[in-house]
This record gives structure tokens, C-alpha cells and sequence, in this order.
């Protein structure tokens, strides 16, 4: 007769042998697959989840811009800040920090401190930076760029402020293959570090006319080449914020980069007012 090792003699009579408390190599790599299989599984959810928290983040930050820029116009005869400080060559003039004065600095002061002007869902690469006013020789990141005839202008003077743009997302100096075909240059014709805190025309940086198409540097992946197709990609899943005039914020695809023109006059998303004020 073979002796069981789970038997045991003084059990009392129908009591089952003990099971055994160690568990077994072959129990341990089960475990270890299905962990495995689960979190493969569970990846994709993670990152719907974490895309849903940054497009979240981006709306309070436009949100947050927006309020900023009202109380900034409201302390100066309704204006909105000017684009940037300009150099000899109307380039964005860098600061000691060796990033340029722009609005989003103007409007540092007023920001809501849980807002920022970078959104989370922005690569690195595609972030313009903006002079710090709290510290000489810092600066802060910047992911959201303002239409350049806005700069210094009278918001009460904007045709159709629910439809005109005023800030939108977007990428610097043509990151993750933007579309940049006018980066600033200075007197020297050096290009500048940063230019992505400015929407200009693809024709000039300031002021649209009967030759311009398309305005630049929306965050929109892919369109250097002027592809700028409705079903595109931008910086979250539905597409790339941009916000009015009204502070009536959308998320849009590629094609709205192209302009608008009626009577040979640029008007709707992207208007040229008739007069704009730089920086200087």
C-alpha cells in the first residue's frame, strides 16, 4: 500500500487530507498571463480616459484664456492685447529670458492659477514659450497661438465676434508637420525660436489680402503641404480647439484653415478688420 503525503493518520474520521498551502511555479505564470492579457486589455480604456482628461484640461484653459482676455480689454479701452513685442524686422523681440513678450504674458496676471496656456495633449516640440512677468529671466510654455489682426484691437469693432477666431491651438515653427511656411526672421534674416503664439496668413504674418488661402500654424498634424482635409487629424480625437471673438469655443477639423473671401474682402472664421494695431 503507498503512503498518501496528505494523508494524515489523526484527522478525525471524514475529515479530506489538507490541502497544501504553497502554491506552484506553474499557478504563479497563470496568474501572471492573465495579468498580462488584462492590463493588454485594459490599455486602450486608459488611454480614452487619459485623452478625455486632457481635452477636459484644454477646454478649462481656453475658458480660462478667454476670461483673462476679458479682464484685460476691460482695463484697456476694450482692446485685446497686442501679439507680441516686436524687434526691428517686426519679429517677436526675445526677452533677457530668451523667449519673446507676448499676449499670453499680458494676460499672465489675470490667468486663474489651476488654468494654464499649455495643453496637455501638445508634444513638446510643438510648445512656443512667452516671457514670464513674475521673474526677469524665465518664461512659461505655450500651446495656443492668437489671430494676429486681433492684436491691440477693439473688440467691440469685430463684424461677427461668434464666428471670428481669436485663439486657437497651435504648433511651433512647424512641429509634427504643421503648416509654418512664414516663420519670423529678424533684420538679419535669422529665424526666431518661437512663433507658434501667433495664426498669421500664408502670405504674411499680419495682414491678409486678395492672394491669401490659407492662415498658419494650427495645430493641425500633416498639413504642410496644405492637405488640409475635413477629415484630417488635430490635437484631440474630434479635432482642434480654436475660440471666438463671443468666447463660443469648437472643435474643428483641417479644412478650416482655409480662408473665406466675399466681395474680395476676407470675412468669417478668419477676418481682416479693417485696421489692426502691432505691438511696437
Amino acid at each position: 500500500m503507498s503512503y498518501d503525503a496528505a494523508y494524515d493518520p489523526t484527522a478525525p474520521e471524514g475529515q479530506g487530507p489538507k490541502s497544501s498551502v504553497y502554491v506552484s511555479k506553474k499557478d504563479i505564470k497563470v496568474v501572471a498571463v492573465a495579468l498580462v492579457v488584462l492590463g493588454i486589455m485594459m490599455y486602450p480604456i486608459f488611454l480614452i480616459l487619459v485623452r478625455r482628461s486632457e481635452k477636459a484640461r484644454c477646454i478649462n484653459n481656453m475658458k480660462g484664456i478667454f476670461d483673462s482676455i476679458n479682464q484685460y480689454a476691460i482695463q484697456n479701452e476694450d482692446k485685446f492685447p497686442p501679439i507680441f513685442d516686436t524687434g526691428l524686422a517686426d519679429e517677436p523681440a526675445l526677452q533677457t529670458s530668451g523667449a519673446p513678450y507676448t499676449w499670453a504674458s499680458d494676460l499672465q496676471e489675470y490667468m486663474n492659477p489651476r488654468n494654464s496656456f499649455r495643453c496637455p495633449s501638445a508634444d513638446p516640440k510643438e510648445l512656443s514659450r512667452s516671457q514670464d512677468v513674475k521673474s526677469e529671466g524665465a518664461s512659461f510654455p505655450l500651446s495656443y497661438g492668437m489671430f494676429t489682426p486681433m492684436s491691440s484691437f477693439n473688440r467691440s469693432l469685430v463684424e461677427d465676434p461668434d464666428e471670428a477666431v481669436l485663439v486657437a491651438e497651435t504648433s511651433n515653427m512647424g512641429a509634427d508637420n504643421t503648416y509654418d511656411p512664414l516663420p519670423f526672421t529678424d533684420a538679419s534674416g535669422k529665424k526666431m525660436p518661437y512663433d507658434s503664439m501667433a495664426v498669421g496668413w500664408d502670405n504674411d504674418n499680419f495682414d491678409g489680402n486678395e492672394k491669401t488661402k490659407f492662415v498658419t500654424r494650427l495645430a493641425f498634424p500633416g498639413t504642410a503641404d496644405t492637405k488640409f482635409d475635413k477629415g484630417g487629424e488635430g490635437r484631440h480625437d474630434e479635432g482642434t480647439f480654436v475660440l471666438s471673438v463671443s468666447g463660443h469655443l469648437r472643435t474643428l477639423k483641417p479644412n478650416i484653415a482655409r480662408v473665406n473671401r466675399r466681395y474680395g474682402k476676407l470675412y468669417g472664421m478668419w477676418p481682416m478688420p479693417l485696421t489692426s494695431t502691432r505691438r511696437h
